[in-house]
């Protein structure tokens, strides 16, 4: 003791706290956004046997099962773009609570059917815009209004002071 300070411990004798894993390396992080990718690609999948139903007759001149190639090339691009529009969804309703979280969340769903259409037109035009298509819907339909609250609060904030 130096004056009535005690000596710091050893560093041995110190024990850190547990560290949290990194929240992006987690399962628990990528669970939701993975779910939406692979619902992603059954959604469109579903809109394209509804479409065209099961017939081996959708490409003639290829070999039988042809499709299957250009099929999982499209699915994995559908795929992204679910994962990018899930990710964006999440960091649009984090902070958000009650009635608000609520009607964000409504709007999502709302935006999910042009967001499956948007992207499935934008597989028309190339592969980049099937994963921008699928995000700027929720962008308009979710991210418009976040912005909107956002501005207010801080007009508020800026008034109140």
């Amino acid at each position: 003791m130096i004056a009535g300070v005690p000596l710091a411990p050893e560093p041995d004798a110190v024990t850190r706290p547990p560290q949290a894993p990194s929240s992006v390396r987690s399962w628990r992080f990528w669970k939701m956004p993975v779910l939406a990718g692979f619902g992603f690609c059954a959604l469109q999948v579903g809109l394209l046997v509804a479409r065209f139903g099961f017939s081996d007759n959708l490409n003639p001149g290829r070999p039988p099962g042809g499709w299957i190639v250009g099929m999982l090339a499209g699915l994995s691009l559908f795929f992204l773009a679910g994962l990018l529009a899930a990710l964006l969804v999440r960091r649009l309703l984090r902070g958000a609570q009650g009635r608000w979280r609520v009607c964000l969340i409504v709007l999502t769903v709302a935006a999910t059917p042009f967001a499956l259409l948007a992207s499935l037109a934008g597989g028309l035009l190339g592969p980049p815009l099937v994963v921008l298509y699928a995000t700027v819907p929720y962008l308009m339909f979710v991210g418009i209004p976040v912005l909107g609250h956002r501005l207010w609060l801080l007009l508020e904030s800026r008034a109140a002071s």
